[in-house]
């Protein structure tokens, strides 16, 4: 399996760190922070900025309310509020607290990265659920489409089921530390806790469109993708838009952007005595489930789909950004 692959690298990797032959890439804390935040779809959690001509500067505050996570002694914790602030102009991490507890930019990164793959990024695949048709009917009518659903139904479907089972192996590689392993599940509980804590409101968000390549892009894409899926909507019975746009292009693009920002596993501090068991998943997930699958025998972009809908999108799309049109996905299959 590729994560099996990777997770082989990362081995290697950790073992000569530990003995100091090499060392991670360089990291900007603070500006990974503001990447993190703004660069994701953890921007739905933007709050508010501070007035034009304040004397705190561009500042914007993101709140996660109910934020949970894993402790160091791996059990799940639900902090009643975790708040990160981000100067827009220079796009750096300002301050952070969690509950009572301050937070520098090297624990807030992991904080925020454990967020977005136990909590934020699973909500994705959770409303991709309604935006598929598996219906034999469609062979003949959307072969593609159908052909997209099923692939999104079943790694939906696996992933949920199987993810938790590899822990035992990643506890006997030395990734990651047997508390992992509790009965209680904790990986499990926070996914589960993510998905029920549902979407946080977010019609504010266009206040960030000059500060974030990828709300300026989302906010346009998401006009053009309804247009045209209100012209071609016979080709999509029983499925609801919204879904649709986060099961495809929201999905797709959140995964890039996690393994375009996050260039280095080892930047997540394991031996943080707060927050390191957190870090410890976060590099597997970083290595082994994040960017593209190589070698699928079957067509997955908007891009070169042959299909009028997810065409007419994609050339509407690289209009705006070429880069980010070109990773948007039909699928989920990552």
């Amino acid at each position: 399996m590729l994560w099996k692959h990777r997770t082989i690298i990362l081995r290697i990797r950790q073992f000569l760190y530990k003995r100091g032959l090499i060392k991670p890439m360089d990291c900007d804390y603070e500006a990974m922070c503001a990447t993190l935040l703004l660069e994701q779809t953890q921007a739905i959690h933007y709050y508010a900025r501070t007035k034009e001509g304040n004397e705190l500067g561009n500042i914007a505050g993101f709140f996660f309310t109910n934020f949970s996570y894993v402790d160091n002694e791996c059990n799940f914790q639900v902090a009643d509020l975790f708040a990160v602030d981000i100067d827009l102009d220079t796009k750096r991490f300002v301050k952070a607290k969690m509950d009572d507890i301050n937070l520098n930019a090297k624990e807030t990164m992991i904080l925020l990265w454990f967020n977005t793959i136990a909590a934020q990024h699973v909500k994705l695949h959770a409303m991709a659920n309604w935006g598929v048709n598996v219906d034999e009917a469609l062979a003949d009518v959307n072969p593609f489409f159908r052909q997209s659903s099923v692939v999104t139904v079943l790694y939906n479907y696996f992933g949920n089921t199987s993810f938790n089972g590899f822990f035992k192996t990643w506890v006997d590689e030395g990734l990651t530390s047997p508390g992992w392993l509790k009965p209680e599940r904790p990986f499990v509980q926070a996914l589960n806790h993510g998905i029920k804590e549902n979407v946080w409101q977010h019609a504010q968000i266009v206040d960030l469109t000059k500060h974030s390549e990828f709300v300026n892009f989302i906010v346009q894409v998401r006009a053009i993708f309804f247009a045209e899926f209100q012209k071609h909507k016979d080709l999509f019975p029983g499925t609801d838009g919204e879904a649709m746009f986060v099961g495809t292009i929201l999905h797709s693009l959140d995964h890039s952007l996690m393994d375009w920002n996050l260039k280095d596993p080892m930047w997540l501090d394991v031996d943080d005595p707060r927050f390191g068991k957190m870090a410890e998943l976060g590099r597997v997930v970083k290595v082994g489930f994040v960017s593209d699958i190589p070698g699928l025998y079957f067509h997955k972009r908007y891009k070169g789909s042959g299909h009028p809908f997810y065409e007419a999108v994609y050339r509407k799309a690289a209009k705006i950004n070429n880069k980010f049109a070109d990773v948007m996905d039909t699928c989920i299959i990552k």
